[in-house]
């Protein structure tokens, strides 16, 4: 049972009278101790906090945001099974200049510094709670991944989004092998009353991104729980967007397939974590520029991501249409499917250097469109069969008749090892994709389904010249 949930709480409104009051101006005197305290994990999602206490006895402080924007520092233990929220108290010491205050989880054991007070419960005096004596026995430290402000240096801002904004930085982090400071991107988000929805999303975001560990996928370094904001700090990639990159550059095929070879490794990784990213594009992908020019594609943005096998769309969702696979709008499911459908979307943009899918028509046309089992992108000339092969049966108007990504895997590694003579075309088989590696693929015999590309093109090149007629004469 939470103490947050508990009628005595009204009871000790009454009480003290100015709480709210005295609470709202004592926390800003307060947030620099609670900073450097062991036991403090700022405001942590709910999922995080029951799963660090797990024992009786086991004891944190966390923040808490309210719907009306106020904040609460709460003391959270397991006790007798159960996770108590114990709210601390503040009271203002008449005639104090400057303002001082007075501390309690109970009302009882006061002190005018936090740290006081919690070693004093720690070492023998429990915290009264309902008539009960609730000892604070484990401490529950912070994670690795849970980051401390000043160890973060925030440079500049490299991109904005409705609630928040990105910038470059630096972080003092601990590698195994030693401390050492790192270039990082970070992602910075306000919390107020009005954005506590997007300031949520943020936080499991990172959450999930916390377990991806892959070389395709962008890492997440940790978190940083501010007075007023939250950000998400992860590796800077330093050869940003693989759209702009495709777009401003002449890419050979080869290198484009390698792209699609990385992107297709770090979505099936994420996928076998048994989640779904829902917003696989070209824009979400970066590039990462190693030594010697070697380039690197890899999964990005988060935000849609759930660790779930199937997530029910909701009617006020905003989907990526010109990515969204037929059985979404069909049925409102999302599955592995659908990722890899719109993967194939996104192996097109790259070989269409960086171009929009369905570029001259309206979402209410693509959708229209798309109950069409022959409304396909059209791979442009030049596009190797290979990968035309390989990418058609992805985008197959029925969610089982897709591949699964290690299967793309798997072609499009003996593809590249063809293509970069590694294997001579004696008719045999080229070696599978070692385990774990980056593989490389190819299939020199063209499928079914990529025949039904070549038969598209005139039906849907009909339809985009229609559509651009039109927009001409208007």
């Amino acid at each position: 049972m939470s103490a947050e949930n508990n009628p005595q709480e009204e009871d000790d409104k009454k009480e003290d009278g100015g709480v709210e009051d005295d609470l709202k101006k004592a926390l800003e005197s307060i947030h620099d101790e609670l900073d450097d305290m062991e036991c403090y994990h700022g405001n942590m999602l709910e999922e995080d906090m029951k799963a660090a206490v797990q024992r009786d006895g086991d004891f944190l402080l966390r923040t808490k945001m309210m719907p009306d924007g106020s904040k609460r520092i709460l003391l959270t233990v397991k006790f007798k099974g159960e996770i108590l929220d114990i709210r601390l108290r503040a009271k203002s010491i008449a005639n104090s200049d400057p303002p001082k205050y007075l501390f309690s989880f109970d009302n009882k054991t006061m002190r005018t510094a936090i740290k006081d007070i919690m070693d004093k419960h720690r070492m023998n005096t429990p915290v009264l709670w309902r008539k009960e004596s609730v000892m604070l026995l484990n401490l529950v430290a912070r994670s690795s991944w849970e980051l401390k402000k000043d160890h973060l240096t925030l440079e500049k801002k490299i991109g904005e989004g409705a609630f928040g904004e990105v910038h470059s930085g630096k972080l003092k982090y601990r590698f195994p092998e030693g401390p050492r400071t790192i270039n990082v991107a970070v992602k910075v988000i306000k919390r107020s009353a009005n954005n506590e929805k997007a300031t949520t999303e943020l936080q499991k975001e990172g959450a999930l991104m916390r377990r991806f560990k892959h070389e395709n996928v962008v890492k997440m370094y940790g978190m940083v729980f501010e007075r007023d904001s939250i950000m998400v700090v992860m590796e800077l990639v330093n050869g940003g967007g693989l759209n702009d990159y495709v777009k401003k550059n002449k890419v050979s095929p080869d290198e484009k397939s390698q792209y699609a070879l990385d992107i297709a490794n770090g979505l099936s990784y994420i996928h076998s974590l048994h989640c779904i990213h829902r917003d696989i594009a070209c824009r979400n992908c970066l590039l990462d520029v190693k030594g010697k020019g070697n380039k690197i594609a890899k999964v990005s943005d988060f935000g849609l991501t759930r660790q779930t096998e199937m997530h029910r769309v909701t009617t006020d969702e905003k989907i990526p249409i010109r990515w969204i696979a037929p059985e979404v709008l069909r049925t409102y499911e999302y599955t592995r499917a659908a990722d890899i459908y719109a993967y194939a979307i996104l192996v097109w943009e790259i070989f269409s250097n960086g171009a929009m899918p369905f570029e001259n028509m309206t979402n209410a046309q693509i959708k229209e469109g798309i109950k069409d089992t022959a409304f396909r992108p059209i791979f442009p000339s030049g596009t190797p069969a290979d990968i035309m092969d390989t990418i058609g049966p992805c985008w197959d108007s029925e969610p089982a008749a897709r591949p699964e990504l290690k299967e793309v895997i798997k072609k499009l590694w003996k593809y590249n090892r063809r293509s970069n003579g590694n294997d001579i075309d004696t008719g045999c088989e080229a070696s599978n994709p070692p385990d774990g590696g980056l593989p490389r693929a190819g299939n020199r015999a063209r499928s079914n389904e990529s025949k039904k590309t070549d038969r598209r093109s005139k039906k849907i090149k009909s339809k985009e010249k229609n559509n651009t007629m039109k927009s001409t004469k208007k």
